[in-house]
């Protein structure tokens, strides 16, 4: 999971230097992406493998926070626990 981890940041750029605005401007858009999940159907998010909640919980997030990858984490260890956090 490690190693995950490490790549995953080092393919969105977070791994060096990075400047803060550009960092920023990817949340943002990542955000919308997000919201936009908010008007799925339960049926669709379950088919796309997240629940409500999850997507409730990663559209409030700060944009210092990129929600596609805390949304991904969350679904990923919600399915690895049996159903629960």
């Amino acid at each position: 999971m490690r190693e995950y981890a490490l790549h995953r940041a080092n393919s969105l750029g977070e791994f060096g230097v990075v400047s803060f605005a550009r960092r920023l401007l990817r949340n943002w858009k990542a955000k919308r992406r997000i919201v936009a999940l908010v008007d799925f159907d339960d049926y669709m998010l379950r088919d796309i493998g997240f629940t409500r909640d999850e997507v409730q919980w990663a559209a409030g997030l700060p944009l210092t926070v990129n929600a596609d990858v805390a949304l991904e984490e969350r679904a990923f260890r919600r399915r690895r626990n049996g159903g629960s956090l």
